[in-house]
């Protein structure tokens, strides 16, 4: 015979448990309908400087287009969209280390009023391609295709010569 009963302790363990289970019902339910006060959200930084960021980059579209730069084992080539000018308004210039891509027209009129458009885009070449035969070339629609090859390789320094074996004396007898 058991000094204190089953019926006391039997159940205590589920008891704690449901207990806790209404407590986080109860802060659950709270958490979850909107008759409370929320303060109104803050405007990020993001968000504010977005718009700007968006207008320069229609801007650079717009003049001077977009552009892709490749460097390969064998070229440098340059890709760029320049359907808003005339090819006789598109001028590509090389000096020591650079090719300077410049279109510029003049006011035209168009349905909101007069618009000129001007554009400077400068490429330092890397080392080891060739600056003296740079070869730009216009396609129909307006996409400017810029290639410079890779420098032909000098002598080497030291090299093992062949040598060349004749079956004949160097010296002839008298």
């Amino acid at each position: 015979m058991a000094l204190v009963p089953r019926e006391l302790f039997r159940n205590w363990w589920g008891d704690m448990d449901r207990y806790h289970r209404e407590l986080e019902d109860h802060f659950r339910k709270l958490s979850t309908t909107d008759d409370h006060w929320q303060p109104p959200a803050m405007p990020s930084f993001n968000a504010f400087f977005r718009p700007w960021k968006n207008v320069m980059k229609q801007l650079e579209h717009d003049v001077g287009g977009s552009t892709t730069v490749d460097r390969s084992q064998s070229k440098f080539q340059v890709v760029v969209d320049v359907q808003q000018f005339a090819p006789e308004e598109i001028t590509v210039r090389t000096d020591d280390k650079c090719i300077t891509i410049e279109g510029k027209h003049e006011e035209k009129k168009d349905q909101h009023g007069y618009v000129s458009r001007h554009f400077v885009r400068r490429y330092v070449l890397p080392q080891g391609y060739d600056i003296g035969h740079v070869k730009p070339s216009l396609s129909s629609d307006g996409i400017l295709t810029i290639t410079a090859p890779t420098l032909a390789l000098p002598a080497p320094g030291e090299r093992i010569v062949p040598i060349q074996r004749t079956n004949a004396p160097a010296i002839k007898a008298a």
